[in-house]
């Protein structure tokens, strides 16, 4: 008689591959992407629709004034900018950082370009309609300094130039943009106990 287990081994039943184990820090990989990326694209086009529709809605009200016409078209062209140059910036940070480097120094320049325009068209609509020059001048300032601290932090911050897996939920990174390895990580369980 044969043994049992010969039995099984000669058997045409394919087995399930085997799995790695999942280290902690580690994101693990979505087979078919899961239910999230097409619930992401549809909450992106509802907000997208809705945008749209309050600056349709603002277009139509301002049609009489070309001066507010000028302002809602303005301020919707530059808002669709910036909402793409952030998104472009964010899909070159998942990427490979080496290959990318120029490329998301000048997307962060666009961006800093942008984020001032839209800023300054915001600040001179609510600057005319304070009724002082000391309100003006205190809106003026709380814009500059807001813009300065966005200049700091996407130019002259430590993690301007490095990919930060942290910011995007994949735990810490290194130097290297791989993950913060431990002396648990790189252990078999049994030299783990």
């Amino acid at each position: 008689m044969e043994p049992v287990f010969a039995v099984v081994q000669e058997s045409s039943v394919p087995l399930p591959p085997q799995q790695q184990p999942h280290r902690l820090g580690e994101t693990m990989p979505v087979q078919g992407g899961g239910w999230r990326r097409p619930a992401r694209c549809a909450l992106a086009v509802l907000l997208f629709l809705a945008v749209t529709g309050n600056f349709a809605f603002a277009a139509y009200r301002a049609r009489h004034n070309s001066r507010d016409l000028a302002f809602v078209l303005v301020t919707y062209f530059l808002l669709a900018l910036l909402v793409c140059c952030v998104a472009r910036l964010e899909q070159l940070r998942r990427r490979d950082l080496a290959a990318r480097v120029a490329e998301r120094r000048w997307l962060r320049i666009g961006v800093w370009g942008v984020s001032v325009a839209l800023a300054n068209t915001f600040v001179s609509r609510v600057a005319d309609a304070m009724p002082r020059l000391a309100l003006k001048l205190v809106v003026w300032g709380v814009t500059v300094v807001v813009l300065g601290l966005g200049f700091y932090f996407l130019f002259f911050s430590k993690d301007a130039d490095r990919c930060c897996d942290g910011e995007l939920g994949r735990g810490q990174v290194d130097a290297d943009c791989r993950p913060a390895t431990t002396a648990l990580h790189g252990q078999s369980p049994e030299e783990k106990v």
